[in-house]
């Protein structure tokens, strides 16, 4: 059985709600919303043989294009033009990443007989190999 205070409270809330909504009415009356245009008809597939990402400065930050042997490879830059990281197919299919000055940090490949190694150096130029 309810108590008084729950009916009031209950009654409060339905009456905050009724007030609440019709303001909000009041308020938003006049504002439509225009759906936007739908755009020309998206292509399905983007076909080229490279593609460059430019920023607003005009230089190349990221690059997907075919090794002179044809083979697909992604490469980033940083705004110093310096390549950091290069992700690709060679005979040893993989992943270098290098440091602000271009050299060779870290590369970890697999060889065509399937054979994968990780290879990491310091700025000391000491090499680490690991051949699982």
């Amino acid at each position: 059985m309810l108590t008084a205070n729950s009916r009031l409270l209950i009654v409060v809330s339905l009456v905050s709600g009724l007030i609440g909504g019709i303001f909000a009415t009041f308020l938003l009356v006049g504002s439509s919303v225009i759906a936007q245009p739908t755009p020309p008809e998206t292509p399905q597939v983007i076909s080229a043989q490279e593609f460059r990402l430019v920023d607003t400065k005009g230089r190349i930050r990221a690059i997907l294009d075919l090794s002179d042997q044809g083979e697909p490879y992604f490469q980033l830059k940083d705004k110093s033009d310096t390549d950091r990281v290069w992700i690709g197919i060679s005979s040893e299919t993989g992943i270098a990443v290098r440091d602000v000055d271009g050299r060779t940090r870290l590369v970890l490949s697999v060889d065509e007989e399937g054979k994968p190694s990780l290879v990491v150096r310091d700025r000391e130029h000491h090499t680490k190999e690991f051949h699982p």
